[in-house]
This record gives structure tokens, C-alpha cells and sequence, in this order.
């Protein structure tokens, strides 16, 4: 614009008519420049993102009652009131679990300090609210995300060095996760975990989340705060089973709709299985290396999904995990093919889950016909003892009665709800079928 005036003014001008040319330019330059600010604002750098929002992130700390030193921290920004923060859920997630050990504060950026209490949860999408006795500043407005490939800046208090900001771009959503995450092409570190992630005209768009280094993070599009604010407060004594039903609710939605879904399918061999059974699942080549030695021919597909609902440290729930091997052999006598099939039909549930968490597996073993050919099938079953309502389930299904081939599935899904586990279950084995 300055250009243009600049230009406009190298223009030979003369008489009248030559002023109030002169007037008009000096008139469009005036406002032009009285704009320039205005825009500039508009669409802040790092340093203006940070300096006008120091005041409103704080660190959130989880201390231990005895000994009065924190056990976590995270970050956290005012949000909707003016004594609440707003947080990941994961960041207070030692004290839903023991509230009797550990207590939540707040922490300043100038160094004082304060109690907090936990108001509300949404574990689904990790997070929480929590409340002051205070007023903490004014909230933050927030947005809806910018286009793909904009700036967008993380703040939070990285490793307990201090509030910090990390620039980058967006990344879009992933669809692997249901839409709720966006990617973060920034690095997010430990402790900026609950903090606010800003657009370029400083609206709150999303919360820090998680990280899987090399500069590839993810946050939670600020839309799911909303809801947060609208729930009741829960007791503390009845947390767990609060967030067991949150949990339950959505993985009966969320399994249902896949249930009930179109699958596509794919080869493995003489089997026609199913493939990637929703967005939010991606489908792999897991066989082997082929070796010249091996007298068999070993073939595998793994899938699984991208969804990760955190409930403790050991604990996290949210998974489908299933694959198809098949195996089958010229060379081989029965007996060692009997062997080597047995061998690979060896399915354990993983994850870090100890008697303290979950009740031991209980099985059921049975033969179940899988569109003309017999399986021996295997279910089992855990329950979480602190939270009602949720179990792990572990299938596994094994081709009988070919001497020289085999075929085997298996599926895990975990903190989910038996019921609708069984009719998951029930529709891969409606779907595996065998051509000629």
C-alpha cells in the first residue's frame, strides 16, 4: 500500500487539479497507514501470541499430600469463568484416581500458587476442568481451527523450565482418531500438556495432547471444551464410575457404528476377510521375511485403530487390534505342520494392566462353523475392577481338519463392553468366508 502512495506521489502533478490529487493521496496514505496496524494484529507472530496470553496459562500441579513435592505437572488456561482452568485429563489423572494421596494446584507464571479442585471430566477426549477459589484472569476466547497447512502456536511448561511457546503448522485432522485430534507439525514436551494452542489472530483453537516426537504432535480441537462446561459436578468417590460410563458410552457408539457398517475385504489366499473397517482402522502387511530354509508359507494382516483413551499410567483402553495368518505347507509331515500351527496360535492380550486393575481372564473354548468350515474358537474376558462396567475381550479362532493348511483369527479390544464386544466378534466371523 505504502508502495502505491509512494508511487501516486511520483506522478507529475500541476494546478488545482494537481492539489487535490495531492490531498487525496495524503488522505489515502493517512488511512491506509491507520489500517496497517489493525491488520497487523489481526494476524499475530510467536512473540505477540505469547505476550498477550503469559497472564492466562498456568502450571497444574499433582502433589503428593505427605510429602508436599509434585508427583506431575501440566498446563492449563483460563476457560469459560474466571476461576477455571481448562486441562487435559491426563495431566490430574493421578488424583481422579487417588484423591486421598495427592491434591492439585495451580502455579503462575510469577511464581505464586494456589489450590484447585477437579469440576469435570471428559476422559473420551482427555479432558478436564478445574476450579480455584479465585478469580485466575480473564478466559480466553476460542475458535474453530484454521485451514490446513496455518500457523498455529502451542504454549504450556515444557519439563518444568518455565512458560514457553512452540510455533507450527496445522496439520489437518486425522480421521484415524475419529477427528479428535488435529496434527501439530511443532514440538509439544512433557509438562505443555493441558495448554492452550493458538491461531494466528489468537483464539484458543485447540489443547495440547500428546507427542510423537520429530516435531509430529496432536492436539484436541477446542470444541470438546464446550461440553464440559454443561456437566454436572461429580463426587469424588464416585469419579471412577463416572468415567466408566463415559467411557462405555462411546465405545458402544463408536463399536456399534462399525458393527453396523460396510466392510470392505480383502485376499489372504483361498479366505476372503475383512480389511480396514472404519476410518479410524489402518491395515498392514505383517508376514514374515521369507526364508529359503522354511519347508511353509506363512502370510499375516494386522489392523488396528488409532484410538487411545487414557484412564491411568498402565491403563489405556480404547483399542481394536485384530489379524488373519495363514499358513500352509507342501513339505511339511502332518506332525511338525501341527506344531508350527500350534506355535502360531499363541494370541496374549498386551498392555500393563496388573491384578490391582483387572480381574483375571476367565475362557470359553468351542467349536463354531465359519461358513462351512469349523474353527475352534477361544473367548476371554476380563473386568476392571475400578471401573464398572468395562472389560478386556481376547478372540481367537483356529482352522481344524487340513493336515497342511491353516488359518487363524484373532482380535483384541479392550475397556470396552461385553455385549457389543460379542456382536463385533460375532460379524467378523459372518464375513470370513472361502473361495474355491
Amino acid at each position: 500500500m505504502v508502495s502505491y502512495a509512494n508511487d501516486r506521489q511520483r506522478q507529475p502533478l500541476a494546478g488545482t487539479i494537481g492539489k487535490r490529487m495531492r490531498s487525496i493521496a495524503w488522505l489515502l496514505l493517512i488511512g491506509m497507514c491507520w489500517l496497517a496496524p489493525r491488520h497487523a494484529a489481526f494476524a499475530l507472530d510467536s512473540q505477540a501470541v505469547f505476550e498477550s496470553n503469559e497472564h492466562a496459562v498456568f502450571q497444574i500441579r499433582v502433589v503428593n499430600r505427605e510429602t508436599g513435592k509434585k508427583s506431575a505437572i501440566g498446563s492449563g488456561f483460563v476457560f469459560d469463568r474466571p476461576e477455571r482452568l481448562a486441562t487435559n485429563y491426563h495431566v490430574v489423572s493421578s488424583f481422579a484416581e487417588k484423591p486421598d494421596l495427592y491434591e492439585l494446584r495451580y502455579l503462575r507464571p510469577d511464581g505464586s500458587e494456589g489450590m484447585l479442585r477437579l469440576l469435570a471430566v471428559d476422559v473420551v477426549y482427555d479432558l478436564a476442568l478445574v476450579e480455584a477459589d479465585q478469580s485466575l484472569g480473564s478466559p480466553l476466547p476460542v475458535g474453530a481451527p484454521p485451514a490446513k497447512g496455518a500457523a498455529l502456536y502451542a504454549m504450556g511448561n515444557p519439563l518444568d523450565l518455565g512458560l514457553t511457546i512452540a510455533a507450527g503448522t496445522n496439520g489437518g485432522l486425522l480421521s484415524q482418531t475419529d477427528d479428535s485430534r488435529i496434527l501439530f507439525s511443532g514440538s509439544l514436551n512433557p509438562g505443555m500438556s493441558g495448554g492452550p494452542t493458538f491461531d494466528e489472530r489468537g483464539l484458543v483453537v485447540g489443547i495440547n495432547v500428546s507427542t510423537a516426537r520429530n516435531d509430529i504432535s496432536f492436539i484436541v480441537p477446542a470444541r470438546y471444551l464446550q461440553a464440559l462446561t454443561a456437566m454436572p459436578p461429580v463426587p469424588t468417590d464416585r469419579l471412577l464410575e463416572h468415567i466408566a460410563r463415559q467411557v462405555r458410552a462411546y465405545q458402544t457408539r463408536y463399536q456399534s457404528a462399525i458393527a453396523d457398517g460396510n466392510w470392505p475385504t480383502t485376499r489372504l489366499r483361498t479366505a476372503q476377510v475383512p480389511g480396514a473397517i472404519s476410518p479410524t482402522i489402518r491395515c498392514w502387511d505383517a508376514s514374515p521375511k521369507p526364508k529359503p530354509e522354511n519347508l511353509y508359507h506363512h502370510l499375516s494382516i494386522t489392523c488396528q485403530n488409532e484410538i487411545d483413551i487414557f484412564l491411568s499410567d498402565r491403563l489405556d483402553v480404547g483399542k481394536i487390534i485384530y489379524e488373519f495368518i495363514w499358513i500352509e505347507s507342501e513339505s511339511l509331515e502332518p506332525l511338525r505342520f501341527y506344531r508350527l500351527y500350534r506355535a502360531l496360535n499363541n494370541s496374549q492380550f498386551g498392555g500393563q494392566a496388573n491384578k490391582d486393575d483387572v480381574s483375571n481372564f476367565t475362557c470359553n473354548t468351542q467349536f463354531v462353523d465359519v461358513n462351512g468350515r469349523d474353527l475352534k474358537a477361544t473367548t476371554c474376558t476380563r473386568h476392571y475392577l475400578n471401573y464398572p462396567g468395562l472389560s478386556d475381550v481376547l478372540f481367537t479362532a483356529a482352522m481344524v481338519g487340513e493336515p497342511d493348511t491353516g488359518f487363524i483369527f484373532n482380535i483384541d479390544l479392550s475397556g470396552t463392553d461385553v455385549g457389543i464386544a460379542n456382536r463385533l466378534i460375532t460379524r467378523f466371523l459372518r464375513e470370513i468366508k472361502w473361495q474355491r
